[in-house]
């Protein structure tokens, strides 16, 4: 990847070539007639990272504006193929930006491989805070399904207008959070699949209802279904609540059991100043206080609340 990242560097990607205007291509997300017109740094550090071959795929909230979903999303974030080549490649070109670590996880395979993330910062030529956040092992994604994204011909030539981007299924796994307001961004994207793919992922009852007498409902969805199957919106209204109400505590579960199995780690990295270090020196120090504070997969992770950590 050398000679890659040095031609980016001689282009000048750190202060120059911050923006992507990117065309129609026929993807999904990209339909006819509609180009992502609106500069976007995101899409263009995709590119970047997908320069020598694909080793990041855009995700959640730059993933949903890829898709129309939604117009802007403040931070960046992308699955990282599970290498350390990806992860040096990955780190040199946000060298390149002079970025600075966020209190995270080192961006590092052994603890990518449990499920944790990492954080980096830098502020572009305009003075915008530009934040990118790294994992390889997306929740609730199956582990397949994640290493799927880095095939070949998920990622175009270097001009043709393509982005490396999570798929829609993977997408909408991933926005099965504790936040509320990430189950009305599900139930839009789940309307860009095909009917029996949707009714598996909308929270609209009355879309469930609708599909419901065309395809049936999917049998993970058993509580939705039994509802639907009586023909009775009250019912699946509710039904769609609990199953809600469980995705969302089940996401927070496993949200801390990271955070207390990080608590000690975190402590000491701030301690240590890290994020004013430079990019290597703090990647090789967090390296180094993560080999001691920072389980590879915390303790008491249940299965359930990790699927891809599980692959």
């Amino acid at each position: 990847m050398g000679d890659a990242l040095q031609a980016l560097a001689q282009q000048g990607i750190a202060r120059d070539s911050l923006f992507l205007r990117a065309r129609s291509t026929g993807r999904p997300g990209e339909r006819a007639g509609y180009n992502h017109a609106v500069a976007n740094i995101y899409f263009d550090l995709t590119r970047e990272f997908n320069a020598d071959g694909p080793v990041a795929a855009l995700a959640s909230g730059q993933a949903v504006v890829y898709y129309r979903i939604a117009i802007m999303s403040k931070d960046g974030d992308w699955v990282i193929l599970e290498t350390p080549a990806a992860c040096q490649w990955v780190l040199d070109v946000l060298r390149l930006h002079e970025a600075r670590y966020r209190p995270s996880a080192p961006l590092d395979v052994r603890w990518l491989a449990g499920g944790w993330s990492s954080h980096f910062e830098f502020t572009d030529d305009r003075k915008r805070r530009v934040r990118c956040d790294f994992l390889s092992r997306p929740p609730r994604v199956a582990a397949g399904a994640a290493t799927a994204l880095f095939a070949p011909r998920r990622t175009g030539d270097a001009d043709d207008g393509t982005l490396l981007v999570v798929d829609l299924d993977s997408l909408l796994r991933m926005k099965q959070t504790q936040r509320a307001k990430d189950y009305a961004v599900i139930t839009e994207l789940a309307r860009l699949l095909p009917p029996d793919q949707e009714i598996a992922f909308t929270t609209d009852p009355d879309t469930v209802l609708a599909l419901a007498a065309r395809v049936g409902v999917p049998p993970q969805r058993h509580t939705v279904r039994a509802a639907a199957d009586r023909r009775d919106r009250a019912a699946v209204v509710a039904a769609i609540a609990a199953e809600t109400d469980s995705l969302q505590q089940r996401d927070r579960k496993r949200v801390a059991c990271y955070l207390a199995a990080a608590e000690r780690y975190l402590e000491e990295y701030r301690h240590a100043r890290l994020t004013d270090l430079p990019l290597a020196e703090a990647h090789e120090a967090a390296c180094t206080l993560a080999e001691r504070w920072l389980p590879l997969v915390p303790p008491n992770l249940e299965p359930p609340c990790a699927d891809a950590q599980r692959g």
